[in-house]
């Protein structure tokens, strides 16, 4: 009958050493919580660094087990950010343009579209387009590519070696001069 290597790792015998170096290896790291396994992580390479030899983390899972009730532990460790859930609707006041033409655009599908399939309604807000004075995108997209198109160019940047008109560039002014001194010993 052969173990497996859950069997085997229960079945180690754990030194009063082993287990000192176990305590001071779990200074300051609680394997509970949302990052147990990290912690487990780093405690594993601190035991093995002080014991000199290779300890699997399930072996260590498998001591802890036997002294503390880890499940117990891990639903009492608080989360360490909030978990609040709410539902989402994005700010009228900056997205009503596209949400109406979104609403639109579905109103024009299902007109389109053949009643064989229903599809799900999706509840939007109503905004009327015509008090908001936000041009159309297309329109946008425009000007902007009008912008780029007519923006002056970038010069590119002179390098060490480049060959320039420009008086302090590096390439075109003289190394600095030696003063022929001697040096005294």
């Amino acid at each position: 009958m052969t173990m497996s290597s859950k069997e085997k790792s229960e079945e180690m015998e754990w030194s009063a050493e082993e287990e000192i170096q176990l305590f001071f290896a779990l200074e300051g790291l609680k394997p509970v919580g949302v990052n147990k396994h990290f912690y487990m992580a780093c405690i594993a390479e601190r035991l093995s660094r002080s014991l000199n030899r290779d300890i699997p983390a399930e072996q260590i899972w498998a001591h802890l087990r036997t002294l503390y009730n880890l499940d117990v532990l891990d639903e009492m460790e608080p989360l360490p950010f909030p978990n609040d859930q709410k539902d989402f609707s994005l700010p009228e006041t900056e997205f009503s343009a596209l949400m109406s033409r979104k609403q639109a655009e579905t109103e024009e599908k299902t007109l389109i579209e053949p009643a064989s399939q229903p599809k799900p309604i999706e509840k939007q807000p109503t905004v009327v387009a015509s008090k908001v004075n936000v041009p159309p995108i297309k329109d946008l997209e425009k000007k902007i590519v009008a912008k780029l198109v007519d923006a002056p160019k970038r010069t590119p940047k002179r390098t060490r070696g480049s060959m320039s008109l420009e008086s302090n560039s590096p390439s075109t002014t003289p190394p600095p001069l030696q003063a022929h001194k001697r040096r005294r010993i």
